[in-house]
């Protein structure tokens, strides 16, 4: 049964739909503390619909899924609202934070495993956090099982230089959307699309895909957004 007190955060922060839930959380100030999983069994039972991270614990409910999360954080404390009150803008922050976690995902994940150089890092990592008897099938089935998923998904068929070029070509109309700033639409609060954006830039900058971080250093509109967005998580 979950503890009706206390906000808990299933999840690891380098999971980018994890992070996209710790700065919804900061962002409205909710005390919680963070969970992170140790087995795979410990997904299971968190969120036992897809197995997933992240979870929360919130008035006594498990909830899973980062969008469903942040609906009920919206719910459960409104103010700041993660929605504008604009019927239109707030459809546009809707798409952009289902087409940051649908399709930005996948170019990190892409980044990670199908050019060479970083699947073995992505590999070592994922390793290391697996449980130690489990590490030696990790090891050999966890590249197998990602690089198709992402090739079935459709960025794991790009070459590294198209997969680049694309990225680069969708963060440039991020920027578009930002517009005057500081968040997207020119909104002086960050949204529900501020959030995943985040969550999947944070995941891009990463030591394990260079390509990722110098794609992202190319729009310093962003990074200074997820500054920004820094400051107000703290």
């Amino acid at each position: 049964m979950a503890d009706q007190h206390k906000i808990v955060l299933h999840g690891s922060r380098r999971s980018p739909f994890v992070e996209k839930v710790y700065r919804g959380l900061m962002l409205k100030r909710l005390p919680f503390e963070l969970h992170e999983p140790h087995t795979f069994q410990d997904l299971r039972r968190h969120n036992p619909t897809t197995g997933k991270m992240p979870a929360l614990e919130l008035d006594g409910q498990l909830l899973f899924d980062s969008t469903f999360i942040l609906r009920a954080l919206d719910a459960h404390q409104p103010s700041p609202p993660l929605l504008s009150a604009d019927p239109l803008i707030a459809a546009q922050q809707r798409l952009i934070e289902d087409w940051a976690d649908e399709s930005l995902y996948w170019y990190g994940l892409a980044l990670r495993w199908t050019i060479p150089a970083n699947a073995k890092r992505a590999l070592q990592a994922f390793v290391s956090v697996a449980p130690r008897l489990l590490r030696p099938l990790v090891k050999l089935m966890a590249p197998r099982l990602m690089r198709s998923q992402i090739r079935a998904q459709g960025t794991g068929r790009l070459p590294a230089d198209l997969l680049v070029r694309e990225l680069d070509g969708h963060l440039a109309a991020l920027v578009k959307m930002i517009g005057r700033g500081p968040f997207f639409f020119g909104l002086d609060q960050p949204s529900v699309a501020d959030l995943a954006v985040y969550g999947q830039l944070f995941f891009l900058y990463d030591k394990a895909t260079p390509e990722g971080q110098a794609t992202v250093e190319n729009h310093p509109a962003l990074t200074e957004l997820c500054l920004r967005l820094d400051v107000m998580t703290d």
